[in-house]
Order: C-alpha cells, then structure tokens, then sequence
C-alpha cells in the first residue's frame, strides 16, 4: 500500500493507487517524434488502440485525454463559466461580505 492511501481498496482507493502507479510510467519519442503509451495508460484513460485522443500542453506538461474526456471537460467550464456570468454581481456581493 502506498503512504496515505488507506488498506481498504474501494473505487476511490483503486483509482488513487492507478494513478500513482501511472504517474512513474516512462516512454520514449522516436525519430517521427511518436510516442508509444504503454497498456496500463491506455486502460487508464479508458481508451483501446487506435482511439483518437486530445493532445493538450499546458506549461511545460503533456496532458493525454480521451476525446469524450475532452469534449466532458469543455462541457463543464462552458456550464461553469455561463453559471458565473450570470451570477457574478451576486457573488461579487457576497465576496463583499455583511455591511
């Protein structure tokens, strides 16, 4: 068991402890500039070979998702960001706090 991961193994705690175990995983560029992505990455992401996936940089970071992750997490900060704008006077006055 990993430190700070609890002995019972739950969805949770699975999840966690194949994230760990993937967050080490190496791998090489080839010639063509390929990257392989070992099999243990590709059930992680919940993807076969062959899938489509978005390639996404962020810093000096590759960030590897399924397509319908992608297209999930788009959904989402759209949602989100319409959420805000039409409550963003109401939430500006309760970041002002009582008079």
């Amino acid at each position: 068991m990993h430190e700070g991961v609890a002995d019972t193994e739950g969805p949770l705690e699975a999840a966690m402890l194949q994230f760990l175990r993937m967050s080490k995983t190496h791998t090489t560029i080839d010639q063509r500039s390929s990257m392989a992505l070992p099999p243990e990455a590709l059930e992680a992401l919940g993807v076969e070979a062959g899938a489509e996936l978005e390639v996404e940089i962020v810093g000096r970071a590759l960030v590897v998702r399924s397509v319908e992750e992608a297209r999930r997490s788009r959904d989402f900060i759209n949602a989100f960001e319409s959420i805000l704008s039409k409550r963003r006077g109401a939430y500006e006055d309760l970041a002002k706090g009582p008079e």
